[in-house]
């Protein structure tokens, strides 16, 4: 089913029901499948609307899945075609349409409303915003109490493998590439900050959620924690979220009372920043933050202690490249800036980044 034939018959259901999806609290546990489709449906449709900021943007290509597609897909959940997981899911392998695709489950299908905002939020990115350089969502399934999201199968894994894995996949990426996989990343959150009449914040960028084609281009994904800001309204406030060691220090300073920040595009920036150090150490900022340390604060003090080489990974260092290493430091330093007026705009990273690479593929 196509979800722009879905739409009006969601208009007429929700209509019936007088659900008031913005007051739901706790999930609701139905007897049916059509229960469980009305129910994430509306909520689907209501981030759909809010994403869409009134314009009317066709959803177009979005598929709305059985369970039994997906249990069909996913040959019954077969652990064979466990492709990774993440924090509440199991991500699968299977085929829909000839295509091999990516298929999201939750671990336990049982009701949670978190996962359940998080899953719909992701699939509502997918309807509005479609650029190359972030992953397709093909279409979900509503018939659970967790909704399953169906979205394009990604070879090469993710970047955090050939960072942080084994030194066979840690030779895979060169310089060039790191600087391509950053380059791909920036332009797709200068596309989101841009793309439509109000910016749209990622909240969670990190290597583990960019993805990397059969071409090692990279590809970001997980946009379960983005949200829709309004520049220059005051007030714009949200629960911090994000993975520890990326996230920006301005938006960790909650307040006493609403233990809410507000947040900025420029907190993408800062959490860029981090990755493009990442890039260029090979060092996990989440591991270093569970060992209560920061990449950026020992990124900054080895710098001064022991200069640029010394702070690198070294295997990055080639012939006619240094200068090219540290314009990427330079720039680097730049996004992870303590105040986020001082950071640059993604869409002058990308400017940057492109002359970065022209200049590379001259040297």
């Amino acid at each position: 089913m196509n979800l722009g034939i879905l739409l009006p018959k969601l208009y007429f259901l929700i209509g019936q029901t007088k659900l008031n999806w913005k007051n739901r609290k706790v999930a609701q546990k139905f007897e049916s499948k059509e229960e469980y489709f009305i129910e994430n449906g509306g909520i689907l449709l209501e981030k759909q609307m809010a994403l869409s900021q009134g314009r009317n943007i066709e959803a177009g290509m979005l598929k709305i899945l059985s369970k039994s597609e997906i249990e069909k897909a996913t040959n019954n959940y077969d652990p064979d075609q466990i492709i990774g997981s993440f924090h509440g899911g199991t991500i699968y392998k299977g085929i829909f349409d000839d295509k091999v695709v990516a298929i999201r489950t939750p671990s336990k299908f049982d009701s949670n409303p978190e996962l359940v905002n998080l899953f719909l939020t992701d699939v509502s990115i997918g309807m509005v915003i479609c650029h190359n350089n972030m992953v397709k969502i093909y279409g979900c399934c509503l018939e659970t109490c967790v909704p399953m999201m169906v979205y394009e199968f990604c070879p090469n894994n993710d970047l955090y493998r050939y960072l942080h894995g084994d030194m066979e996949l840690r030779n895979l990426l060169k310089w060039r590439d790191r600087l391509r996989v950053a380059t791909d990343t920036a332009y797709a959150l200068s596309y989101m900050h841009n793309a439509l009449s109000k910016p749209v914040v990622h909240r969670d960028v990190m290597s583990f959620g960019i993805l990397l084609d059969s071409l090692y281009h990279a590809k970001l994904a997980n946009f379960g924690h983005s949200v829709v800001i309004t520049p220059g309204k005051k007030d714009q406030r949200w629960p911090v979220h994000g993975t520890p060691g990326y996230i920006d220090p301005e938006y960790i300073e909650t307040e006493e009372v609403t233990k809410k920040k507000e947040v900025t595009e420029k907190c993408d920036v800062y959490s860029f920043g981090v990755l493009m150090l990442e890039l260029l150490t090979s060092r996990d900022p989440v591991e270093m933050a569970r060992c209560g340390n920061d990449l950026v604060d020992d990124f900054v003090s080895e710098m001064k202690r022991n200069g640029f080489k010394a702070t690198i990974d070294m295997s990055l260092i080639e012939k006619g490249n240094i200068d090219g290493l540290q314009w990427f430091t330079r720039l680097a330093l730049k996004c992870v800036a303590r105040k986020g007026e001082e950071r640059p705009s993604m869409i002058d990273v990308v400017e940057e980044l492109w002359l970065m690479q022209d200049q590379s593929s001259k040297a």
